[in-house]
């Protein structure tokens, strides 16, 4: 059970950016102040929180709901992060240092694995190491204003839930596509990466 603000914004987070919160779901702070055995006003400093990265909207008088997206919402974030994070995988391709390469490969090693051996909640797990995977190279990038920007991007919960969607195709492609990032940064090819 979370026991700081920070733990409690993160469990919230992972919840619905899974999925496990459904996009439109009322949040009280009544009632989430009692699942998780704290005040009220942990809860409100956390929702606030949510609300700045998106992933919660505050109504007047109504309350605080799962951020509900579209399909042009998710459109446009998919087009932001792939001009963001391609100049990130070009700079990591320059930048990058041996440690994350070796975090890089072994995210794609853990991926396949779990593809491989799909166990219950396979593709929660995979998504959640595809998120690494874009955080580690846009911290190999080095641009601390880049990886701020695109991190935030990467939570929205159709973008971590998209793997839930994926036939076994897409996601074999998904896979590759994450082994030739790798490759390309490993050899220095900023264009390729």
């Amino acid at each position: 059970m979370p026991s700081t603000r920070d733990d409690l914004v993160r469990d919230l987070r992972e919840r619905i950016t899974t999925g496990r919160i459904a996009p439109g779901s009322h949040l009280t702070e009544s009632a989430l102040a009692e699942e998780y055995a704290v005040s009220r006003s942990p809860v409100r400093a956390a929702l606030r929180e949510l609300a700045d990265e998106g992933l919660v909207s505050v109504e007047p008088n109504r309350g605080a709901f799962v951020t509900e997206w579209t399909t042009s919402d998710a459109a446009e974030v998919m087009e932001i992060r792939a001009l963001l994070e391609a100049h990130g995988a070009a700079l990591a391709a320059a930048r990058r240092g041996d440690g994350h390469l070796r975090t890089l490969r072994g995210l794609c090693d853990r991926m396949d694995q779990l593809d491989e051996d799909r166990p219950a909640e396979y593709r929660v797990a995979i998504a959640e190491l595809n998120h690494t995977f874009h955080l580690t190279f846009l911290e190999a990038a080095a641009s601390p204003r880049l990886f701020n920007i695109t991190k935030d991007l990467a939570l929205a919960p159709m973008m971590s839930g998209s793997f839930h969607y994926y036939s076994d195709d897409e996601m074999a492609r998904s896979l590759s596509e994450h082994r030739q990032i790798v490759d390309a940064i490993a050899s220095g090819d900023a264009p390729r990466a």
